[in-house]
């Protein structure tokens, strides 16, 4: 558009030369005029005509004369620029390749006539490549020597270096000062998301996922996932029972839901020996779907509330009594209820409804309680069978636990 213009003028002004010229021949050769320039004892006498084409002349030889002067300036200047762009060119490629010390070398070499905010940018990357850190360190600073739309830019690629290197403690205030300034940068949500998740601050995670969500980088089934993520790894690293407490209150209702932030929650509840804490979540859940993991972390019970959950597991077991998972729970409450003949009951319809590792051992320890050394071994043998991939041992026939306590 702008080249159309500068066409579209100089033809104007050619066809106004041209119209004005020939409008003003036909009068200056009819009355050439006369043009008398006195100087001192010098005096001289033309006409019009020859006076403008002395001047027209004289502009012409000075042009050509400039032109000739300053044309080894502009062939070297071209010749520096040149070499300047294969410089640049060079160190972009060994950038890409990962040969850090030939980009360096390259685009400092492009660098020393001609300042470039991409190109110092560049060289901090080459540099970062060979752990030097204070030249890098350098160069951010030089391409930050104007602020504004360049300086965010040269913050964004401090966090993203200081990322790239491991160190994202000193990313993390870098880029929430950015996310600040603009909210909804992707490049800057992206980054912040990854800091958080390397540095274990998943509180951050959980209050940063709506802004991903809206700034459109996830949707909302991976929002809803990191949200769970985040919330179930910061019940995990709850550091005393109030800091678990004030983060499980602090979570919504709708996320209270989700097995994985319940489990997480009763888990770390056992580790302080508040199992009571989790009792009420665990049952609520449990009360619309017999979740295996669940009722493994239900089973393991205080002896003050173990009564409650075994009436409670014995209510489920009337509408599921095949449910070997119900059953291997109700096993691991009587056996730490110490009521043994109930724990081998229930423990053995669970191992031969579904075989599995952790009732086998419970399994084991009912035996070996009762002396029935052998049938414990078998109990004990199973389970490590189990976990190793392999089908377990068919359990003793009734009667043969007994007779080998005797």
């Amino acid at each position: 558009m702008k080249r159309f213009a500068v066409i579209v003028t100089a033809l104007v002004l050619l066809a106004v030369a041209v119209i004005g010229g020939a409008w003003l021949a036909p009068r200056l050769m009819a009355d050439p005029g006369l043009v008398l320039i006195e100087a001192g004892g010098l005096r001289l006498q033309m006409s019009l005509l020859v006076l403008v084409g002395a001047v027209l002349l004289s502009w012409l030889v000075l042009a050509l004369t400039v032109a000739v002067l300053r044309a080894p300036g502009k062939a070297a200047r071209r010749l520096r620029e040149a070499n300047d762009r294969r410089n640049l060119d060079r160190g972009l490629m060994a950038l890409t390749e990962g040969r850090w010390a030939d980009a360096e070398r390259s685009l400092g070499r492009a660098l020393k006539r001609r300042d470039s905010t991409a190109g110092y940018l560049a060289a901090a990357r080459a540099a970062q490549g060979q752990s030097a850190d204070q030249r890098r360190d350098l160069y951010l600073e030089q391409a930050d020597r104007r602020f504004g739309q360049k300086h965010f830019i040269t913050m964004l690629t401090r966090a993203r270096l200081l990322l790239a290197d491991g160190q994202a403690e000193d990313a993390v205030p870098v880029l929430e000062d950015l996310h600040l300034k603009k909210k909804k940068h992707e490049g800057v949500l992206r980054l912040l998301l990854q800091a958080y998740q390397q540095t274990e601050r998943w509180h951050e995670v959980r209050l940063l996922v709506p802004a991903l969500h809206k700034a459109g980088l996830v949707d909302a089934e991976r929002a809803d996932g990191l949200v769970r993520l985040a919330a179930a790894r910061e019940l995990a690293e709850a550091g005393d029972v109030g800091e678990l407490q004030g983060t499980w209150r602090s979570l919504k209702s709708a996320l209270k839901q989700h097995p994985e932030v319940v489990t997480a929650f009763a888990r770390r509840a056992l580790e302080f020996d508040r199992a009571e804490l989790a009792e009420p979540e665990l049952r609520r859940l449990l009360a619309v779907e017999l979740d295996d993991d669940l009722l493994d972390l239900y089973s393991e019970a205080d002896e003050a509330d173990r009564a409650a959950r075994i009436r409670a597991c014995r209510e489920w077991l009337r509408e599921s009594p095949d449910s070997a998972a119900l059953h291997r729970a109700l096993g691991r409450l009587y056996l730490d209820h110490r009521d043994d003949e109930r724990a081998r009951e229930h423990l053995e319809q669970a191992v031969r409804a579904r075989p599995d590792a952790r009732a086998f051992a419970a399994l084991a320890r009912v035996h070996d309680r009762a002396g029935q050394l052998d049938a414990a071994t078998r109990c004990y043998r199973n389970a490590l069978r189990l976990e190793q991939g392999r089908a377990p041992e068919p359990l003793p026939p009734p009667g043969a636990a007994a007779s080998d306590a005797g």
